[in-house]
Parts: C-alpha cells; structure tokens; sequence
C-alpha cells in the first residue's frame, strides 16, 4: 500500500526531510540512553550536511541541537551539548514595534524633509535659513531626479517647502526663486545652466 504525505504525520522542519524526521522518531524508540545519544551524534552530522548553512561554510551546532529536538517534538532524552530549547520559545512572537502615526503631508518626499523643514524654522539666523531652505530644495529636487525620474521646477518645490513649514518661514522665497540658487549644484549642472540661461 502506497504511503502518501497527506497520511503521514507533518514534517517539523522541512528543510531536513522526511527521512531525518524518521530517523529522531526511531532513536526516541531507542531504550539505552547512551546508544540514543551515539545516533543522536550521527544525525547532528547528517543534518550538517544536509542544511543550506553548513553549505556556505557557516557553523551553527547550537541551532543544529535545537533543531534535533524540535524534530523530535521536545520528547528527546539524550546527553546533550546544549540545553533543550522550550516549546514557547518557537512560537514567541516579537513585540510589535510602535510607529509613527501622525500623518505625512507629502508622502513622496518622506518624514525627514518634513522633520528638516520643521528645524529650518526653528533657525533666528535669517543668512543660516536662507541656507538650510535653498539645501532643502536641492534634497528635494534630487530625490525627485533620483526616485521619481520627475524634475519639478523651483516654485512647486518652494510652494511645498512653504505648505510643509506652515508660514513660519521668514525667508524671502521670491528671492530664492528669481536666483534659481538651488538648480546649479554641481560643476556639469552649472555649465549647463549657463548655457540655457
């Protein structure tokens, strides 16, 4: 009679195989302790070979341990190296990590331009904000380049700026974009600027 894996008894851990999962069933069979611990050995060694760890050259013998006795379902009594891991410690979920709810205005450009644009406001120096919000505007024009394949033009970017810091900027945006400051960033993009201007 043919023996099929919906009749059988589920694998522990699948990537040992049926044949490992048998063979931890028979030594639990096993009466001499001493005997149960030699194959127990003989297994560890098969498992070796057989886990995808040991193949690129990584030596895990604690989580070989524990996988032993996870396959034989916690019941094994063997001398061991290690102590038997416990049930709960398989199925112990983390704890679930606490994010940031509060809401992103503009979630293509991400919390970090919103948390820059907050500091910018912060500044009293009117020369230092200038500085940080044409630098923002680079950031912004660059991550649209480089993730977005997009090129908005300085007043969508300094309109957004604006929005995100609420008013309570004191630079003069009207300046910034008559200079075009923040367009030019490198020696290439300069030339070429030069050239169109």
């Amino acid at each position: 009679m043919h023996e099929y894996n919906t009749s059988r008894k589920p694998l522990a851990l699948k990537e040992y195989g049926r044949n490992v999962q048998k063979l931890v069933g028979h030594i639990g069979t096993i009466e001499d302790k001493a005997t149960r611990t030699q194959y127990a050995y003989a297994i560890l060694k098969l498992m070796g070979a057989l886990s995808p760890c040991a193949k690129q050259g990584m030596e895990y013998p604690q989580k070989r341990w524990s996988d032993l006795f996870i396959i034989s379902d916690y019941t094994l009594d063997i001398e061991s190296n290690y102590p038997m891991p416990t049930r709960d410690l398989l199925v112990k979920h983390p704890k679930r990590l606490d994010y940031i709810k509060q809401p992103i205005k503009y979630r293509h450009y991400g919390r970090h331009i919103e948390l820059l644009i907050k500091k910018a406001t912060e500044i009293t120096n009117l020369a230092e904000q200038e500085r940080v919000v044409i630098s923002i505007a680079r950031l912004i024009k660059n991550f649209s380049r480089v993730w977005n394949k997009d090129n908005p033009g300085s007043s969508t970017i300094l309109a957004t700026i604006q929005d995100i810091a609420g008013g309570k900027l004191a630079v003069d945006f009207e300046k910034i974009k008559a200079e075009n400051t923040f367009y030019a960033t490198t020696p290439k993009e300069k030339t070429k600027t030069s050239r169109t201007g």
